[in-house]
């Protein structure tokens, strides 16, 4: 059976937007993108879900999320970075069993509600794979690893081999696993090379965090500073005289299947080498502002041609999963950091949150447009009564006033896994459920 949705508005990404379009379904591939009229003329028969007044649009990537602290928002909010890790690091003991697996399932619940369809992300407990598989979204899920100087790399290794092989069962054709070395800060040069052994032996991409904050710069450098004190009861940090992304080219780290976070404390030659090694970078603009870690060089990295997704972070930093609120924090963050108004263009933006982020996570021929032979990922946002109706430019409208309150639905791989008006009370549930874990996490209260 063919289903057909239609609206005012389709935004292809990749090709010109069209007005009163329709996008044919069949099986869980696109089959046809064009004109309401000639797609239904190719499809007699067909069911149709006439979207109207709305901005429809592949399903957005989020491409780093730590889905397991969702219920995190706000916490350590004006700290600077050092000092923020380490209340993040202070919080969690407070956690009991359950809390993440409950966190994981509202993260990827408010994900599909933003219109999300792929998730990328670093979970420390691997709750997140069975959560994203529930839910229905793609994903790829990265085991968080750490190890220090004193780590035995072989070990850190093999226990991440066993941590693979536990949760190969809990993955489905839409959600495959990852690896995750945290950061050159928490894991040592000798160990994050084990790591990428066992990436490159199962085929895996790896996901880490490089090149947030000043701090991360020096603790890298020199073992010292806010980072290395706020995890110095867990770690000592091993002192390469290196910047992040130098230390990881010097050990053969940087290349295709590298996923590197952040990137915010660049130049142009760590761009350039950044590029050459065929690695991709995740921008996360409101987690960098919230913690003052600056504005990544995305322009810069964009016309380098490094493949460029975005993410939200965790809502510890980012308050929330929102990735339209991060589409427009990614907009105006460029527009400030290189004092023009075109730095980013709204069309542009799009393509970060779907054809970029799908690219860096290596699924660029499967999703991230609409087009005939891709999955069938796509989302619908209502413009009736936003600031931007009547509409003259559709991606304009859908950058300004996408939001989970305007996700009319979310489709992965052919089937709707979230529907405006449906799925409310079962998100509020989750919502419910996942309470009495922040509360332990915010301790005591008067």
């Amino acid at each position: 059976m063919t289903q057909v949705y239609a609206a005012d508005h389709v935004l292809p990404v990749g090709a010109r937007p069209v007005r009163r379009g329709a996008v044919a379904v069949v099986d869980g591939l696109i089959v046809a993108v064009g004109p309401r009229d000639e797609v239904l003329a190719g499809f007699p028969g067909c069911t149709v879900e006439e979207l109207g007044e709305a901005a429809l649009l592949p399903a957005l990537v989020n491409a780093h999320t730590h889905l397991e602290y969702a219920q995190y928002g706000g916490f350590g909010d004006g700290l600077e970075f050092g000092a923020w890790l380490g209340d993040h690091v202070a919080r969690r003991p407070r956690q009991e069993a359950g809390d993440a697996a409950r966190a994981a399932r509202l993260g990827a619940a408010l994900s599909l509600r933003s219109g999300v369809g792929t998730v990328a992300d670093a979970s420390y407990s691997g709750v997140a794979v069975e959560a994203v598989r529930e839910a229905g979204l793609r994903g790829v899920v990265h085991l968080e690893a750490f190890g220090g100087p004193e780590a035995d790399p072989a070990q850190v290794a093999s226990q991440v081999r066993e941590r693979l092989a536990a949760l190969a069962s809990s993955c489905s054709p839409l959600v495959r696993l990852g690896i995750s070395p945290h950061s050159p800060y928490t894991v040592a040069p000798a160990v994050f090379a084990a790591l990428a052994g066992v990436a490159h032996d199962e085929g895996l991409t790896q996901m880490t965090h490089v090149a947030e904050s000043p701090a991360e710069l020096e603790a890298v450098a020199h073992g010292t500073g806010p980072i290395a004190e706020a995890l110095q009861a867990l770690t000592r940090i091993e002192a390469t005289g290196l910047h992040p992304v130098d230390l990881l080219a010097r050990g053969g780290l940087l290349r295709a299947g590298m996923i590197l976070v952040h990137a915010v404390q660049l130049d142009d030659h760590h761009i350039a080498t950044i590029a050459a090694s065929g690695a991709a970078v995740v921008h996360c603009p409101r987690s960098n502002a919230n913690l003052g870690c600056g504005a990544a060089p995305l322009v810069q990295l964009l016309a380098a041609g490094v493949p460029v997704g975005l993410g939200t972070d965790s809502p510890a930093s980012a308050i929330d999963f929102d990735l339209w609120a991060e589409l427009r924090a990614a907009l105006l963050a460029a527009r400030i950091r290189e004092s023009r108004s075109d730095a980013l263009t709204a069309e542009a933006a799009i393509e970060l949150a779907t054809s970029g982020g799908a690219h860096a996570l290596g699924l660029g021929a499967q999703i991230g447009r609409l087009e005939a032979g891709l999955r069938a990922d796509l989302t619908a946002i209502d413009l009736r009564g936003s600031p931007l109706a009547p509409v003259e430019d559709p991606a304009v409208a859908a950058v300004y006033a996408g939001s989970p309150e305007r996700t009319l639905l979310t489709v992965v791989d052919g089937v709707v896994r979230y529907r405006k008006g449906t799925d409310e009370q079962r998100i509020a549930a989750l919502v419910a459920a996942a309470a009495s874990g922040r509360a332990r996490m915010m301790g005591p209260q008067d």
